[in-house]
């Protein structure tokens, strides 16, 4: 009650409505008593007492008078318009749900219903706004999450926004894990931080793609992207965040470097054996030439083709591998099986030059989960090599070896041997060493240790070599191996075999 009079008093409706009627209730009757006095109507006996006790309590009667007229009209209506005030305040703030509880049938009540309905029309029209930002905005946003490009957009101050699939896929992360997180925390790329950096700090320029390469986890070679940065600006200009999209270049990378490995093929690599043929065949056609002469021509034509085919098979082998067109049919395998048969089913290679193999097995080898065939092909080429680049009267040895998680195949020869600086090239396509007098005559399509690593790293393995001139060479072949055990120390069993 207190702070309500109080309240009331403060009004400054309180203290208009108050002056207006204690000024309408005192006037008249000062303006009766004064002509009273003046016209002589007052009793003789009445003194100047009689007149100022008349006097103030008109005055106490017409503030009494004044008082509670103006309380009970400025109640009457300042309760109202603060309680409309109130409404106000609340839906200038947001809030659509909020009623004014006036029931009265006057003006006020009149208003305070319009008033309600205005507010309920604007409830109304704020959930159809919200509903129609959050379906642009889940629109949005189910775009950019399948957009096939990756998507990554930052604040000012390098924190994740957004995140689409694809971008998540490739660097295995999880937006809910990265929101509001910075970028540097998750993704360690440099290149792709100093992009987003520039993008922050350069105003007007425009930026330069970059390319990367990285290892996506479960895929067996590395891909190449393309990132491109862009400023987000609001319509003041205020830099509101960054943009980047990722594209994947592998497939278009790889096409353009087969086209540049065909082209050097064609006019290298089959030049040569094509230019054999074409000249053998014109001398076969010679009416002169020796029953002697026709055999060794033909000899020569024959292993130019087995050279042409070979190229072109292992090419294309290596082209659909890189592609992804062929994937490998991994099983359970046993490696010591798959060596005896490479070396049994190829032995007359070695017994050409009656060179010795021996293959050296451990006890509980265990085995990896490959492709058959393209083990096969792996140890072929190896042994093959192997055969062709060791002298007469030589011996190759294969040695299994289990280090607890990998299983390893040495391929050992007391060949040839390369030469130091040859050795970072090894696995390169068409690459060859040529340097030793003994290997320049040896038909090859320097292709065959590309193909190698190739099909290892396709099973997530590598291949290392060791060598020297004259001493020969060791190719080793590292394979996972079907374990559920912890790592064991390497076994040597065989370390001592070869000599």
């Amino acid at each position: 009650m207190a702070n309500r009079l109080k309240r009331q008093i403060n009004s400054k409706l309180f203290r208009k409505i108050f002056t207006a009627t204690f000024i309408a209730t005192i006037l008249p009757v000062i303006t009766m008593i004064f002509l009273w006095v003046k016209n002589g109507y007052l009793p003789n006996d009445v003194g100047t007492i009689w007149i100022y006790t008349k006097f103030f309590g008109i005055i106490l009667f017409a503030f009494l008078v004044a008082s509670f007229v103006a309380y009970y009209i400025s109640q009457y209506i300042t309760a109202p318009i603060s309680e409309i005030t109130k409404s106000a305040t609340k839906i200038a703030q947001g809030n659509f749900s909020h009623k004014i509880q006036i029931e009265s049938d006057d003006e006020i009540g009149r208003l305070a219903r319009l008033f309600n309905y205005m507010t309920t029309e604007l409830r109304r029209l704020n959930k159809m706004n919200l509903a129609k930002i959050i379906a642009e905005r889940n629109k949005t946003q189910t775009i950019i999450k399948n957009i096939a490009d990756g998507v990554i957009v930052t604040d000012t101050h390098g924190r994740i926004m957004l995140l689409n699939a694809s971008t998540e896929r490739w660097f295995g992360l999880d937006e809910n894990d990265g929101l509001e997180k910075p970028l540097s925390n998750i993704i360690r790329e440099k290149k792709l931080l100093d992009l987003i950096s520039e993008a922050t700090t350069k105003k007007d320029t425009a930026l330069p793609a970059v390319e990367i390469s990285y290892k996506i986890k479960g895929d067996w070679k590395q891909r190449t992207f393309q990132a491109r940065a862009a400023r987000v600006q609001q319509e003041n200009g205020e830099l509101f965040g960054i943009v980047m999209i990722l594209r994947d270049i592998t497939q278009q990378k790889e096409i353009d470097k087969m086209k540049n490995e065909l082209v050097s093929m064609v006019a290298h690599e089959l030049r040569s054996p094509l230019t054999s043929i074409s000249g053998f065949s014109e001398l076969l056609l010679d009416s002169d030439i020796t029953k002697r002469q026709s055999n060794e021509y033909a000899n020569i034509i024959l292993n130019e083709s087995k050279r042409l085919s070979d190229l072109i098979n292992k090419f294309l082998d290596i082209s659909r591998i890189e592609s992804g067109r062929i994937q490998p049919k991994k099983i359970p395998l046993d490696m010591e099986e798959v060596i005896q048969m490479v070396v049994g089913n190829n032995s007359y290679l070695a017994a050409k030059k009656h060179i010795d193999v021996e293959i050296h097995g451990i006890s509980k080898l265990g085995k990896i989960s490959a492709d058959p065939g393209m083990m096969e092909q792996v140890f072929l080429n190896l042994f093959s090599n192997a055969v062709k680049y060791s002298p007469e009267n030589t011996r190759i040895d294969f040695v299994l070896k289990n280090s607890g998680t990998e299983i390893i195949v040495q391929v050992h020869d007391h060949g040839y041997g390369i030469p130091e600086d040859a050795l970072p090239n090894i696995f390169e396509k068409f690459y060859r060493v040529s340097e030793n007098e003994n290997v320049r005559d040896v038909i090859g399509s320097g292709l065959g240790l590309s193909l190698v690593k190739q099909i290892v790293d396709m099973h997530g393995g590598h291949v290392e070599v060791e060598s020297k001139v004259g001493h020969g060479s060791v190719f080793s072949v590292y394979l996972p191996r079907i374990t559920h055990k912890p790592r064991l120390l390497l076994d040597e069993e065989s370390d001592d075999i070869i000599h």
